[in-house]
């Protein structure tokens, strides 16, 4: 990613106009604009306040959150409870992938299974905002999702298309390649709902949660508060982690341990049944 690409986003996603971040970092409006349009460029001292500005740092403006930053294995990572959450959370990224639906938006995660080493990097996504579709009438959002395996290899490339109202979020649609070919498909094909239908249907998932609770994330020697969210989806038990700005950082899946060959011993018990932990994601906002 460029520069002045990752400045526009970073901008945005503090809710900055050019106006406003000119001001606060002391050059003008005129400025900016060359900077995010790379018709000019910051010095250093400048790309310091930039970064102080943006709650930064200067490596994520010049390069971006990329997938190679997010490490091979996690041994540090632990989550302390503190107490109940006062009030609802408004959670309005794409359940399971970690983007909010909103223009500029982009994210990294990775998958890491659990292991006697640690948690071990399976696989790398990319997630990118492309503008707005129409599915059988629906209106939707486009994201272009990028996956990588373990060596960071990049493996294929796809574009999901997703409804966000009040009442939820629900995939409406999937554009896959495959021998030069593109295959469509929507929530109008049962084999689409059975891979993206949350509860293996067309249904809205909830983006506001009353029960949430309150936790301590400590990470590679840092301390930061954190919210929890969970919810069922297809059978799973899942658990978000998330920042002030209610982004997610951690997310967990449990599966049912009845079901389960190896199990990994962490457990919690929801509606009187055993769930044991299949996978961590972390994001690059960790």
């Amino acid at each position: 990613m460029q520069f002045e690409k990752n400045l526009v986003l970073l901008r945005k996603k503090q809710g900055l106009s050019q106006d406003e971040l000119a001001f606060l970092v002391g050059v003008t409006r005129q400025t900016i604009y060359t900077w995010e349009a790379g018709l000019n460029y910051p010095n250093i001292v400048m790309l310091k306040k930039l970064a102080s500005v943006l709650d930064v740092t200067t490596d994520d403006l010049l390069n971006g959150f990329e997938v190679n930053k997010l490490p091979k294995v996690i041994n540090s990572l632990k989550l302390t409870f503190v107490g109940k959450h006062e009030g609802s959370i408004i959670y309005d990224e794409l359940p399971n992938w970690f983007i909010s639906l909103k223009p500029e938006s982009e994210v990294n995660y990775a998958l890491y299974d659990v292991s006697k080493d640690g948690l071990v990097k399976d696989y790398s996504y990319h997630l990118e905002y492309k503008g707005n579709i129409l599915v059988h009438d629906i209106e939707a959002v486009e994201l272009e999702v990028k996956e990588y395996d373990k060596d960071l290899t990049f493996t294929k490339k796809y574009e999901q298309y997703i409804s966000y109202k009040d009442s939820g979020i629900a995939w409406v649609g999937e554009m896959t390649y495959s021998n030069g070919k593109k295959t469509i498909k929507t929530f109008k094909d049962e084999d689409f709902l059975k891979d993206w239908g949350y509860n293996v249907g067309f249904n809205y998932q909830q983006v506001k949660f009353e029960n949430a609770e309150d936790y301590i994330l400590e990470y590679e020697g840092n301390k930061q508060n954190v919210t929890k969210i969970s919810y069922f989806d297809n059978g799973y038990y899942i658990e978000v982690f998330l920042n002030k700005n209610n982004e997610s950082l951690v997310w967990k899946r449990y599966s049912l341990k009845e079901n389960k060959k190896e199990y990994t011993n962490d457990v919690v018990t929801q509606n009187n049944k055993v769930y044991d932990l299949d996978y961590y994601c972390i994001t690059s906002r960790l």
